[in-house]
């Protein structure tokens, strides 16, 4: 019985208030944040708290997160909880790279402060978005949203426990969002305020720009099993997690993918790095546990021994 960590992207409702006890509460999360503001020169203030400036804000909350993530593990380390398998989604598959010991934490991080800049929209009288959207029980992707121009299916967050929905990520230009939306109840849709169109084609020039920096990034085997969101698979070589880095950027994401191949693997327990993804009502193939706050070391811990997980020594 393993454990696998877990690491998602910024959530819609993003809240850093827990990240910031974190990092005013234990040496190793602050000595994460450090780090990171070191490698990319952006004060630890605004890769904690969420920047004013809309410009800034994609970019140092991504680095931030990233820094919390990565931190998190640390702290978790230092209670004797180490990872049988790594995975994550969108931004976390970068992380979990580092995590993987495939790519160094450093060159993580600053993949994430130099193509901030190489990912806007080039054009702005089309401007793109994506949106979190509540696929109804008995619809399919198709009747939900079609072959509609404009919109891509960029994600799929898996099936609430409630039964009565799955959650899709749905990107591309802002206007066919807004024309889609307008034919369903609002609670359908939720904007995020993101102004790219993550995980899908629009991105090709921000994928060609991480290519060609991680080309000149030292990649090697992954020393922990790291599982991908893109496919149901294990990466195995330093070229495989290269690629995902890439590929991460235009093609869409699937949780059941990631925690599918991890109860493959032998997952009993996950372990959610940071405010990631959302918190209590989607479906999970093994219990999972939150860390987005102090008090869920604790919790992480419990929940290690009331399922018997086995520790990688």
């Amino acid at each position: 019985m393993s454990l696998a960590f877990i690491l998602g992207q910024k959530n819609l409702a993003y809240d850093p208030t827990g990240l910031i006890a974190l990092y005013e509460r234990h040496q190793a999360v602050r000595d994460s944040y450090d780090r990171a503001a070191q490698w990319t020169g952006i004060d630890v203030a605004l890769l904690l708290r969420t920047a004013d400036d809309a410009t800034q804000r994609s970019r140092t909350t991504s680095i931030g997160l990233a820094a919390a993530m990565l931190g998190i593990a640390d702290l978790l380390g230092e209670h004797g909880v180490h990872p049988a398998m790594v995975g994550g989604i969108s931004l976390g598959a970068m992380v979990s790279g580092a995590l993987s010991g495939a790519v160094a934490r450093e060159d993580v991080i600053g993949l994430l402060g130099h193509t901030d800049g190489d990912q806007r929209p080039d054009r702005d009288e089309l401007p793109e978005g994506c949106v979190a959207a509540v696929l109804p029980l008995g619809q399919t992707y198709e009747s939900f949203y079609g072959t509609r121009p404009g919109v891509w299916f960029a994600g799929d967050f898996g099936m609430h426990t409630s039964g009565a929905f799955r959650m899709l990520l749905l990107s591309g230009y802002r206007d066919a969002l807004d024309e889609l939306a307008t034919g369903y109840p609002p609670e359908y849709f939720v904007f995020s305020e993101e102004t790219v169109a993550v995980h899908s084609p629009l991105r090709h020039r921000a994928r060609d720009v991480l290519a060609r920096i991680a080309a000149d990034i030292e990649f090697t085997v992954p020393a922990v099993p790291m599982c991908s969101s893109l496919e149901p698979r294990v990466l195995h070589s330093a070229d495989q997690v290269r690629s995902e880095f890439s590929r991460n950027v235009v093609e869409p994401i699937r949780a059941d993918h990631l925690t599918g191949q991890m109860r493959r693997l032998g997952a009993r327990l996950g372990v959610i790095l940071g405010p990631t993804l959302p918190r209590d009502g989607f479906e999970f193939p093994f219990p999972v546990v939150y860390v987005d706050a102090p008090d869920d070391i604790d919790q992480v811990v419990a929940a290690v021994r009331e399922h018997d997980v086995l520790l990688p020594t």
